[in-house]
């Protein structure tokens, strides 16, 4: 198999340096649903501002590239190990290009690796498949959110949750009205129900592998994102916690199996900047996040043709050369008619230069003091921040 580390730097960049499409309109909806001038809409209006210029910078959207969480669903025509080393490389190549902040930290020793590479990490986890081709899923997710991050044990009487759905609920109302504004909201929250502690949890996280306009295959849970998604918006946190109509872009509840003796509830908050992306290659088609990537095809010369380039640029070397020669005779011949000419409009030129300095000098003194004038009675005004997606509307300062 061909080595996958180009294309999963590619994967990586493009994923710290932007937000999905669903992402991105979710936060223009939530923007123009706030009162224009308001701190939460030039908020959501600065967040847009930001991930279009990142994008056009190929900088991360923010200075937290996060844990590095990578799901490899792989065909018999690729080898783990193999994937394992590229995606490694990767991740070390990325950080050297800044796409990623060094972020492995040596819980022991407090060291930084300094290349995000330690003991488990990057997290990679590995799912085999029977069909031909490689699919890699890569979510960026900041170190603020996941401390907002909460489980819960059913019963639980503190928030007077049961072991039904109903408890469910309150599980993840307590969670995001205990996050407020820590988790940079408006967060997208992943919740799983059943399970282990730790499966429980993986349940929650890849959940926030969903897109937020999906709708969930259960009926009951669906029903359910629906009524929390709308509900949690009446807690008024806003915008990284200064308020407004948008608290949440999304909920995903995922469900497993569990043993009678214990009933977990697992909250992951994804902050707005919702990085996620998938490289998916499917025969010789390559595709980054639902498009396919074409390669650049270098151009390559024949033998004939280097030569024939070759021929003509020694032809115009020698044709360039006669014509020095002959233009040099001539302008030896021209040159002392030309020096007596020079001669006397240059006395010409002087006696003019001097008339016009003396009154461009009083014009200019003239300009600058009205210059002056004008400039106490005007105050600047900065530029403002281009995006596709803002609005014309004059943001007020933060």
């Amino acid at each position: 198999m061909a080595s996958v580390r180009p294309l999963v730097l590619e994967l990586i960049r493009h994923t710290s340096s932007g937000l999905p499409e669903d992402v991105l309109d979710a936060l223009a909806r939530a923007r123009d649903r706030e009162e224009p001038g308001s701190r939460a809409y030039s908020t959501f209006e600065r967040m847009i501002q930001n991930v279009e210029a990142a994008r056009e910078a190929s900088a991360p959207i923010c200075q937290d590239t996060g844990t590095l969480i990578f799901y490899v669903d792989y065909g018999p025509d690729y080898s783990p190990h193999q994937l394992e080393r590229d995606i490694v490389g990767a991740v070390r190549d990325a950080t050297k290009k800044a796409y990623l902040r060094p972020n492995a930290v040596d819980s022991i020793t407090g060291e930084n690796s300094g290349d995000n590479v330690g003991v488990g990490s990057p997290y990679i986890h590995f799912h085999p498949r029977r069909t031909k081709g490689l699919r890699i899923r890569l979510m960026m997710k900041g170190g603020g959110c996941e401390n907002v991050g909460a489980q819960y044990s059913l019963p639980d009487t503190s928030i007077g949750a049961g072991r039904d759905l109903d408890g469910v609920r309150r599980c993840i109302i307590d969670a995001v009205q205990k996050a407020q504004g820590y988790g940079c909201a408006p967060g997208t929250i992943g919740v799983g129900v059943g399970g282990d502690r730790v499966t429980s949890y993986m349940e929650s996280k890849e959940q926030l592998f969903r897109r937020i306009d999906d709708k969930n295959p259960d009926p009951t849970l669906a029903a359910l994102e629906e009524e929390l998604t709308e509900s949690l918006q009446q807690l008024g946190i806003g915008p990284m916690g200064f308020g407004g109509k948008t608290t949440v872009l999304g909920v995903k509840i995922g469900a497993r199996h569990r043993v009678p003796a214990s009933f977990f509830v697992s909250v992951s908050y994804m902050c707005w900047a919702y990085r996620r992306g998938e490289l998916e290659i499917k025969g010789d088609k390559v595709y980054l996040s639902g498009r396919r990537m074409i390669p650049a095809e270098p151009r390559r010369r024949t033998a004939a043709s280097t030569t024939a380039a070759r021929t003509a640029k020694k032809a115009a070397a020698r044709a360039t050369k006669k014509s020095a020669r002959v233009g040099s005779s001539t302008k030896k011949s021209k040159g002392a008619a030309a020096n007596k000419a020079k001669g006397t409009a240059a006395a010409k030129k002087a006696k003019s230069t001097a008339a016009a300095k003396k009154a461009a000098a009083k014009s200019a003194t003239k300009k600058s003091t009205a210059a002056k004038k004008g400039a106490a009675k005007t105050r600047l005004k900065a530029a403002p921040i281009p995006s596709r997606r803002a609005s014309a509307t004059k943001l007020p300062v933060l």
